[in-house]
């Protein structure tokens, strides 16, 4: 990792790759709450991320007791 870069856990926007390493699912998964509109995205061309804050707020939403 270069040395100006934040470690993976404490970056800002992640691809969905390091979300499904970061809290556990699947990529699919983070692609259908994507595809459904659940989870906003930042996209710039082909490449897309999301907002650690923006998985912290649908993970809050989300929680329910059983």
């Amino acid at each position: 990792m270069k040395a100006n870069q934040p470690e993976p856990s404490k970056k800002r926007l992640l691809s969905i790759q390091e979300v499904k390493e970061v809290y556990g699912g699947t990529v699919w998964f983070w692609r259908s709450q994507v595809w459904a509109r659940r989870i906003p995205v930042v996209r710039v061309g082909k490449k897309q991320w999301l907002d650690r804050n923006d998985l912290e707020e649908f993970i809050a939403e989300n929680k329910t007791l059983l």
